[in-house]
């Protein structure tokens, strides 16, 4: 089990709940949650990820706010992207520079920090957006059903392969945002794999969420995201 920590420098201070691998090395994974915000789903997954012997570390962009509900969940998604994006930037820059600092995410093997992201719905949209942002830092991206209109990706900033989760009936993403975003990882020669798991919506991936929930589906990602994370960052 993860615990929850208070970082900070430079003036920047961030919380999250960091899990940590039961050895004390491995890469680090940044996990950016949905719109709900830090919740127990994301620090579930941390602890799972800890279990596979990554450090995971589910930033809390939100700053202790979260939602049961779609409509205070989209007034908070809507309040980051709009008008506190450049603080969740300083807020991942100082993650990651902490991070380093600590040794945690070095891997003796590699010989370096080794960094990845995953991240659900809008944190799916902060993987992509993040990776290109610190793309010297980030070395693999699994963004789960990100949204591809909310903030502007730019996609020739990417150097991390990428395995890209969506859902084949998702509600929020048209299969037409998917596809150009395929197109923008071929122009710019991106290393990307795209997984559309078709008859399910968004959230799949989710446990707590019975009525989009697919066990099958959720087994079988997971399995892909940790041997993408394994075969990048170890």
């Amino acid at each position: 089990m993860g615990k929850m920590i208070s970082l900070k420098k430079d003036g920047i201070e961030v919380s999250g709940y960091l899990a940590e691998p039961e050895f004390g090395k491995g890469p680090m994974i940044i996990v950016f949650h949905e719109w709900w915000g830090l919740v127990d789903h994301i620090k579930d997954v941390c602890d799972r990820l800890a279990k596979e012997g990554f450090y995971a570390f589910g930033i809390d962009l939100y700053r202790g706010q979260t939602a049961s509900d779609p409509d205070k969940a989209g007034k908070l998604m809507q309040d980051l992207f709009q008008n506190r994006f450049s603080e969740a930037e300083a807020m991942v820059k100082t993650s990651i520079e902490y991070f380093r600092e600590q040794d945690m995410g070095y891997v003796p093997r590699v010989g370096e920090f080794m960094l990845g992201a995953t991240g659900f719905c809008c944190g799916g949209t902060c993987t992509w957006y993040f990776g290109a942002k610190f793309s010297e830092d980030f070395k693999a991206l699994v963004p789960y059903y990100g949204l591809y209109s909310i903030v502007p990706i730019d996609f020739s900033k990417i150097k991390a392969p990428v395995l890209a989760i969506h859902a084949g009936q998702d509600s929020f993403i048209p299969l037409s945002e998917v596809v150009k975003a395929i197109e923008e990882c071929n122009k710019n020669k991106i290393q990307a794999q795209f997984i559309i798991y078709s008859g399910v919506d968004h959230a799949f991936f989710n446990d707590t969420r019975p009525e989009v929930y697919h066990e099958e589906y959720a087994n079988d990602v997971w399995e892909k995201t940790i041997a993408f994370f394994n075969k990048h960052l170890k």
